[in-house]
């Protein structure tokens, strides 16, 4: 008894009128309304409201609920695609909120539209395996080019730094801890113009490598310089306006 209280519709029952074109189906039926609307969510049909406010509505039922007694139609024009007892987003469109105590009756227009019905499933997009693993193939030759760009252990930022500006305007390799330029000079620790060499058997213009390395040299050791002038500035610009460096008490 106490349910029933709870839900005054339970044991209502309407008229409902099936979709033409179904011999097998009964013109009409008379079930309990708020099962008859929970069974039709997704399906369209036609509401037939009780006086005073007599009116006709059709939509889409979004869904039907019990503990409010409150049916939700979509009353979108164009059906929306995916509506279902399971469904967590409602569908775009204009919805009409009815209490299902003022339903006198519902037509059933149009069952709910199937998965495979549905004209608005995505295609199914194939995935092109050739080009996945060309692309993961250039990665890893990236990555492997990447690593292969970085000196041994022990090669300090400023070597590092000689060596990527070098690579920038010439082929460069490291061999050991020997940095191999254009496959004809050789640049040992601690790489400075002094330790550039031709490769056994090279052939090239070992002056001008030297103007080179020294060049790049001195504008890594001036940017390297810079950067800790930055540095050092923005740590005590910081520390001035930090509230640690204001001395406390009057």
């Amino acid at each position: 008894m106490a349910s029933d209280a709870k839900r005054p519709n339970a044991g209502a029952r309407v008229p409902v009128a099936l979709p033409k074109g179904e011999p097998s189906q009964p013109a009409a039926s008379s079930v309990p309304l708020d099962i008859s609307l929970q069974q039709a969510i997704g399906s369209r049909i036609r509401v037939t409201t009780t006086a005073p406010n007599q009116s006709t509505v059709e939509g889409t039922v979004y869904t039907a609920d019990a503990l409010t007694s409150l049916l939700v139609l979509n009353t979108s024009t164009s059906p929306p695609a995916g509506i279902s007892s399971t469904s967590l987003v409602a569908p775009a469109g204009a919805y009409r909120i009815i209490a299902i105590s003022q339903i006198s009756n519902f037509q059933l227009l149009s069952l709910q539209q199937t998965a495979s019905e549905s004209t608005f499933a995505p295609a199914l997009n194939t995935i092109d395996t050739n080009a996945v693993q060309t692309r993961l193939a250039r990665n890893i030759s990236s990555q492997q080019a990447a690593q292969a760009r970085l000196g041994p252990k022990g090669t300090t930022h400023t070597d590092q730094a000689l060596f990527d500006a070098l690579s920038r305007t010439h082929p460069a390799r490291w061999h050991g801890n020997v940095m191999v330029i254009s496959d004809t000079y050789q640049i040992e620790k601690p790489y400075g113009a002094v330790n550039v060499r031709l490769v056994e058997g090279g052939h090239g213009d070992l002056d001008r490598m030297k103007r080179v390395v020294d060049l790049e040299r001195s504008k890594v050791a001036l940017k390297l310089s810079k950067n800790m002038i930055d540095g050092k500035m923005g740590s005590e610009n910081t520390n001035k306006g930090s509230p640690a460096g204001i001395k406390k008490g009057g």
